[in-house]
């Protein structure tokens, strides 16, 4: 079947660097990877190069790709943000072009439900879950019986229909949802008619040619376009797991199934260990350190180095980088010198947070943690604050070292997530909090996210591990407002 052959070609292609295998698998794909691309894109030409690049990625990632069961499905999702890249880096095109566009080149045949949800079917079917999407390219999009989307799913012809069936109806409610009434019937048989067409004649050939020499005859702004999709699914898909990693234990509160011990050369008692350094930050006038989070996805890391600085009442300043790539550093500080919170990302302006709690919210996810761990603690707020949890859900373990600080090491266990704080036996103060999240609780952190917004985001959940330090501690240092200015 095919989708044993997309693997089989993929597989003569890397072992045996077979330009007939890619070209197979050129000709077999190139119609679909270019259409979507253009409902994206709005521009033949656009597609075109957006398609090109596609390929040219497949090509540098087959050897990960040899033995996924739904091609179709990764070069959708491919398409979909190779020409997001595209859009962003150009400014070319915005939603209402893409539909004038749709509309005078579309074909006229079911022009009652097509021209409507065209520009609404790509992001439709991107925001589905995984399991989801692959039953819809792979039925509709390629045409493949249900027998055979079941092969490629791992699942029964009748596992198959009912997956279909249940997605088409979550596709009816979201194009519902934005003004384009129809039944499931009619949505799977205009996809099925209308959502790919035919790649221009020799397009085939070009993208064959450049992408199975991995770019090396492409122009420089598809090189380009290549380079930074690249990039962003790689940084892309570690970042939203840490903001979701970020959310699980900030959200998650207290952890139940562990219970206080003691240390034989010590007598503290957990509680007791959360007391004291409760009191510590309350005692603080002013605290600042440097640090970093270091958090790993099976073999990708995202490294994020950090500086915080604190005083009370409401002075705070956060800033943050992480070298996403050799041209490329995404950076930001979030701030409050006493007359407003504000965050800045990148290139653009400030932006008024509102508040402290929504300010350092919002700069969580994207600082590795670092606006949330330390000054949760500190200002005692109600999520980010490591000392919030009964300190009874605390495991004690042997002492370590934190660089050249002795500390208290506790661990919490709950739900597939386990917390780990090194908190200094001399200063109660916290150095290191270590967080490891099972695949099953990132799935359903995933899923209470789909609830929330109405998107699954497009990773495959995995565990990760996010370890978040802290350094060079400086407490109670006198500052003025304008220390916190940007």
């Amino acid at each position: 079947m095919q989708p044993t052959d997309d693997g089989a070609l993929l597989r003569r292609y890397v072992e045996n660097h077979s330009d007939e295998a890619f070209a197979a698998l050129v000709t077999r794909h190139i119609n679909l990877v270019y259409s979507v691309a253009l409902r994206q894109v709005g521009n033949p030409h656009a597609a075109e190069e957006v398609t090109q690049a596609v390929f040219i990625i497949l090509a540098k990632k087959a050897v990960h790709l040899q033995h996924y069961q739904a091609l179709s499905s990764w070069l959708f999702q491919a398409t979909r943000l190779t020409a997001s890249n595209f859009i962003r880096s150009e400014t070319r095109r915005h939603r209402r072009e893409e539909e004038a566009y749709m509309q005078s080149v579309l074909d006229e045949a079911g022009t009652e439900v097509w021209p409507r949800i065209a520009p609404l079917l790509d992001a439709a079917v991107a925001a589905l879950r995984e399991k989801d999407r692959q039953a819809i390219v792979l039925r509709f999009y390629e045409g493949r019986n249900l027998r055979e989307v079941g092969l490629a799913l791992g699942t029964s012809e009748d596992a198959a229909e009912k997956r279909v069936n249940r997605t088409l109806e979550k596709l009816r409610k979201f194009f519902t949802k934005r003004g384009v009434s129809s039944t499931t019937a009619i949505i799977a048989g205009t996809i099925s008619a209308h959502s790919v067409q035919a790649a221009p004649v020799g397009l085939t050939k070009t993208v064959t040619a450049v992408a199975i020499v991995k770019g090396l005859t492409a122009t420089v702004s598809t090189l380009s376009l290549v380079k930074g999709t690249l990039n962003i699914m790689t940084y892309a898909k570690l970042k939203l797991a840490i903001g979701i990693t970020a959310g699980i234990l900030l959200a998650g509160g207290a952890a139940t199934v562990a219970i206080s011990q003691t240390n034989g050369n010590d007598r503290l008692t957990t509680q007791e260990i959360f007391k004291q350094s409760q009191d510590a930050y309350a005692s603080l006038s002013s605290y600042s350190d440097e640090g970093k989070t270091v958090a790993t996805l099976n073999d990708m890391t995202l490294i994020t180095t950090f500086t915080i600085k604190l005083a009370r009442p409401n002075f705070y300043r956060i800033e943050w980088q992480q070298p996403v790539h050799s041209f490329y550093t995404n950076q930001g500080v979030v701030w409050s010198a006493g007359k407003g919170d504000f965050m800045v990302m990148g290139d653009r302006g400030a932006q008024n947070q509102g508040n402290r709690e929504s300010a350092l919210s919002s700069a969580t996810g994207i600082s590795g943690s670092a606006a949330a761990t330390i000054p949760g603690t500190f200002f005692k707020m109600k999520w980010g604050n490591q000392l919030g949890a009964a300190a009874s859900s605390e495991t004690r373990r042997a002492d370590e070292k934190v660089g050249e600080v002795v500390c208290y090491v506790l661990t919490s266990e709950s739900k597939g997530r386990t917390r780990t704080l090194w908190i200094g036996k001399k200063d109660f103060l916290i150095h290191q909090v270590r967080t490891v999240t099972s695949a099953e609780a990132m799935e359903a952190a995933l899923d209470q996210a789909a609830k929330v917004t109405g998107v699954h985001p497009q990773i495959t959940p995995q565990g990760i591990t996010s370890t978040e330090t802290h350094m060079n501690i400086v407490v109670n240092k006198t500052y003025l407002p304008a220390d916190f200015e940007r």
